[in-house]
């Protein structure tokens, strides 16, 4: 794993632990991040460390939006030839990543779908494009901007936990509780501890009750992903 100076901002986030977060197998993710299989399609951010890869927080927001490419049908090569793509018009090494794709990447995607012949891509930009309108809304209803480049900046993993954010500058990436920051790993082990008393959790941090129950709720269905 990268050491805390270098991962400081950019998040840090173990195969495994990527996989748990996004839905995405882990050998996908391997695949399209470090070309286990294949020439990714994403570029690592982080430097191997004795043989442990590791995604950044912008690794991770790419491998969402490929993930919902994938979940319409586009083929592997398809979506690789589209990171090319948005590599080289953007000039940016994560583009996925920027606000600027996702207002201006349905004609990069077009070029792609015209370059490759792929039916899914062109399904889902046909017509009016409606299919991939809620694809996007989709996606940038749960990932937030910011900077002047327009850089993914925070995450909400979870639609049932509103309170639960990824945001690469707090915790190094982990999941916290927005307002407060308090990672919901420990308010989870605490509310355990404290056999489900979650107002006295919420006393110990000076926290709303509803924190601790979102933390939990969320550390559950996060569980249930790794039993899986």
């Amino acid at each position: 794993m990268p050491d805390g100076a270098e991962v400081a901002g950019l998040g840090v986030y173990t195969v495994p632990e990527a996989a748990r977060l996004t839905r995405v197998p882990a050998q996908r993710i391997r695949r399209w991040v470090f070309g286990r299989g294949g020439h990714a399609a994403v570029l690592p951010e982080h430097t191997a460390q004795e043989g442990q890869e590791a995604l950044s927080f912008s690794n991770l927001i790419e491998v969402l939006f490929l993930q919902d490419l994938k979940e319409h049908g586009v083929s592997w090569p398809t979506l690789r030839k589209a990171a090319e793509m948005a590599q080289r018009v953007l000039q940016h090494a994560h583009p996925f990543a920027t606000s600027r794709f996702h207002t201006d990447g349905k004609t990069i995607l077009l070029q792609t779908a015209n370059e490759t012949g792929d039916r899914h891509l062109i399904d889902l930009l046909s017509g009016n494009g409606a299919m991939y309108e809620v694809l996007e809304r989709s996606f940038t209803h749960s990932v937030s901007f910011n900077g002047p480049e327009g850089i993914a900046s925070e995450w909400r993993p979870d639609a049932r936990a509103e309170r639960v954010v990824v945001d690469p500058r707090r915790q190094f990436g982990r999941p916290i509780d927005r307002e407060t920051g308090v990672p919901t790993d420990i308010l989870a082990d605490a509310l355990k501890a404290e056999n489900g008393d979650a107002a006295r959790v919420a006393s110990w941090w000076n926290i709303p009750i509803e924190a601790v129950e979102q933390a939990a709720e969320f550390e559950v269905r996060l569980g249930l992903r790794r039993a899986a």
